[in-house]
């Protein structure tokens, strides 16, 4: 009887131990909002960077392509996640060294529904092409 009460005891402190390191990791330290306009803070993808920068100022994205070769077959995304996908744009190319400005309304879902800045908040960009890496940009 007491072995069956120590295994409950051990279980019940490891799920807590667990539930207490989601919490923590859940918390969200950054309470600040910066303005969207900023460009977003990037982070360190598997795929090699596009050396790019985002500026969205409400109702476009204004996208630089700083690598020296042309992006080719581009997938923008905006608010993407894990389970779910974002509203996108498919672009043929960007060329190098080239700014280009997006109208936010020119994303759209799988299922046709266009992107409207003004109902929805931008959260995070993915930029995606062919064979030669991956951007993301995040918005907090």
């Amino acid at each position: 009887m007491t072995k069956n009460l120590l295994s409950r005891t051990i279980i019940s402190i490891v799920g807590l131990v667990v539930f207490i390191i989601l919490a923590v990791g859940s918390v969200d330290t950054d309470s600040v909002d910066s303005p969207s306009s900023y460009p977003p803070k990037t982070s360190k993808p598997k795929r090699p960077d596009l050396d790019a920068t985002v500026v969205f100022t409400g109702t476009q994205f204004v996208i630089s392509n700083h690598n020296n070769f042309d992006w080719t077959n581009v997938k923008l995304e905006i608010n993407s996640g894990i389970i779910r996908g974002g509203h996108t744009l498919r672009v043929g190319r960007m060329s190098a060294g080239q700014k280009y400005t997006v109208g936010a309304a020119q994303f759209s879902k799988s299922d046709g529904e266009r992107f409207n800045p003004f109902t929805h908040k931008v959260k995070n960009i993915t930029i995606t092409c062919d064979d030669f890496g991956f951007y993301y940009g995040d918005w907090q």
